[in-house]
Order: C-alpha cells, then structure tokens, then sequence
C-alpha cells in the first residue's frame, strides 16, 4: 500500500467547510453582534478539531508503512493519528511523554489510541525534548 492510494485515502474524506453554527445570546444581540463559531470539530468523526488538516495531506503523500509521531498523556494528535493510521491500514508508534505512565492504566486518550492499534513507547521527559535530534530518534526507532 503507498499514501497515494485513493481506496485509501477515502477514509479520511473531510466534511468541508466545516460548518458554522451562530451562538444565540442576548447580551451579543443586544449589542448588535452575531458570533459564529466554526465546528472544526465536525470535519472528521475521528480526526477531530483540527487535526484532519494537519494530518490529511502528510498521510495522503506518505509511501510508509508505520507512522511514529509524539505526544502527551492526553494528546488528541496521538488519538487522531491512531484512528488515521486504523483508517488507512498504517501501523503506528505514539512515543507518549511521561515514563512514570509506563505500566499504569491507560487513561481514556491513551486507551483508545490502543484500541486504534497504536503501540505506545513512553519516554523520560528529558529525552523526549530531545526527539528532534537524530541520535535519539535512531534510539526511538529501534
């Protein structure tokens, strides 16, 4: 399977624009005022706010099999990335800051990037503001 290919790729189909929905409030009617909230949050069921158009195009150019990206304990990109990698038929790796997690219950981000089939590699957070240099991604991917 390569990113480019459109059977694929049909699973992240967006709902754009994303819809606006206006705030009903006497105190902005009173004033004059519509505010419209844009529902980011409704393009994708599961890439949701805006991480569809984050991930979207790297996912749709990508010729990779696993995908590895970083995150916090209760990270909506590692959630995203996880139902995008199912999505797809990609493996993924979700390198989650906090060590001290490793071995405890998965709390509800976490437990459902697992249930997506994301393997989860917990770091210090020491090495972990270190992920951009190459010697400690090589050892990430080991």
């Amino acid at each position: 399977m390569t990113g480019t290919d459109t059977r694929d790729l049909a699973a992240l189909r967006p709902r754009l624009p994303s819809p606006l929905h206006e705030v009903a409030d006497g105190r902005f009617e009173r004033r004059g005022v519509r505010l419209l909230l844009k529902r980011d949050d409704l393009i994708h069921p599961e890439l949701v706010g805006n991480k569809w158009r984050k991930l979207a195009p790297v996912l749709a150019t990508a010729d990779a099999r696993t995908v590895v990206t970083f995150g916090g304990a209760y990270s909506n990109h590692l959630r995203a990335a996880a139902a995008a990698g199912r999505l797809l038929g990609l493996s993924t790796v979700g390198v989650v800051r906090g060590q001290e997690l490793a071995g405890r219950p998965l709390n509800p981000s976490l437990a459902r990037c697992a249930a997506d089939g994301m393997r989860l590699h917990f770091v210090d957070r020491s090495t972990y503001r270190r992920k951009s240099e190459p010697e400690t991604l090589a050892a990430l991917l080991r």
